[in-house]
């Protein structure tokens, strides 16, 4: 039962590729930790945009592989493939993580958080009453790159033709 996406020799030659030195000094059990918490922030971040279902359902503790899933342009996913691209943003988002144990996740009171609106001065703003924690969650422009040829766009819509 894989507890994270990937590999830690893909993982190494990933950051080699990129110049990405803070993975090369790291231990295996740091960069092991790392790979499960960027597996389980892709998880929850994207688990409503991932294509089709888990090909193990509830007893898969991973959301890939997953079963009636397609790539962005409707190319078939095999039921027992975890895409290149989430292993790839499995390793962004886990460098992140292997910096700062946790920053993927920042625990957030909505009623406390605000944004400075103003330098001179110094002035925070709170923000509306009805932000959620997804406003609040980091996003990797890396991990939603190495994505988008897998998912649709946040807040995409459907629209229904009637014929």
């Amino acid at each position: 039962m894989a507890t994270h996406y990937g590999t830690l020799a893909d993982a190494a030659t990933y950051h080699e590729e990129r110049g990405n030195a803070p993975w090369a000094a790291s231990t295996d059990p740091q960069r092991t930790s790392a790979l499960v918490r960027a597996s389980e922030w892709l998880d929850g971040v994207y688990r409503s945009r991932w294509p089709g279902q888990k090909a193990g359902a509830r007893a898969q503790v991973r959301d890939w592989p997953r079963i009636n899933a397609f790539d962005a342009e409707h190319n078939a996913i095999a039921s027992d493939e975890v895409p290149d691209e989430v292993e790839r943003a499995t390793y962004a988002a886990a460098l992140r993580e292997l910096g700062k144990p946790g920053s993927l996740s920042p625990d957030v009171v909505l009623g406390q958080s605000k944004v400075l609106t103003a330098v001179k001065g110094i002035v925070w703003t709170p923000l509306r009453s009805f932000a959620t924690t997804e406003d609040m969650a980091p996003t990797l422009t890396e991990v939603e790159r190495v994505l988008s040829g897998l998912i649709g766009s946040r807040g995409a819509t459907e629209f229904l033709v009637r014929a």
